[in-house]
């Protein structure tokens, strides 16, 4: 006999716990080589064990979670490798996405980055992330290609943890207003319509931000 298909409400568990435990992880609540083991998650968010192994194995297959024998699970540890690779794959993803936007997107939709320009002062460090993240998605969703698109939101996505350490290495006082400067002269340049620019905006964009995670990677204290 087939197994029965679970019902919409376990389908709304798992998914609520797979999506709680991803964002822990991706804003570093969770941080890279952390422990995790099912019964103090299940515990912790007040579900069964089943939920949580099935989002575990989730998250195993995204590269967030290994397992350890006989230990449980952990999260992932981010390596110079890993660093590297996601870095090279965002640079080529944002920029196509940018040279795109520019050739098919409609002034509605360049003029609809306007709203990035600015972020309320005092903004808390995840809300500055996820600014952030939603940012670089606008761009890709604006591309004209689904394709595209879905490819550089998949990865933009699991840059939350990145972009966490990369500000770690941020003195206090200079706060993030130059990161939203450079979204500001990516947004003018998009807006002219001036790919070369546009593009070499976002690879500098990018570049920093890469330099800023290796040094994180390099001095694992500095991160809390």
């Amino acid at each position: 006999m087939n197994a029965p298909e679970p019902s919409a409400t376990s389908r709304l568990v798992r998914n609520d716990v797979y999506a709680r435990l991803r964002d822990a992880i991706l804003s570093c609540a969770l941080a890279p080589g952390a422990q995790i083991h099912e019964q103090a998650l299940a515990a912790q968010y007040k579900v069964s064990k089943s939920p949580i192994r099935d989002a575990l194995l989730r998250l195993q297959e995204q590269g967030l979670v290994e397992v350890m024998p006989r230990k449980g699970y952990r999260v992932r540890p981010i390596s110079v490798a890993d660093a590297v690779e996601m870095y090279e794959m965002r640079d080529l993803l944002e920029r196509a996405c940018v040279a795109r936007a520019i050739d098919h997107a409609s002034d509605a939709q360049l003029r609809a980055l306007d709203g990035f320009r600015s972020v309320p002062r005092g903004l808390d460090l995840p809300s500055w992330i996820a600014y952030n993240r939603r940012f670089h998605i606008a761009i890709a969703a604006s591309c004209g290609s689904a394709r595209l698109a879905r490819s550089a939101v998949e990865v933009i996505e699991q840059f939350d943890r990145f972009t966490y350490m990369s500000l770690t290495t941020v003195p206090r006082r200079e706060g993030l207003q130059r990161f939203v400067d450079e979204h500001t002269a990516i947004i003018d340049a998009i807006g002219r319509r001036d790919k070369r620019q546009a593009q070499a905006l976002v690879r500098a964009h990018v570049a920093s931000s890469r330099k800023r995670t290796l040094a994180a990677i390099a001095n694992p204290a500095i991160v809390p």
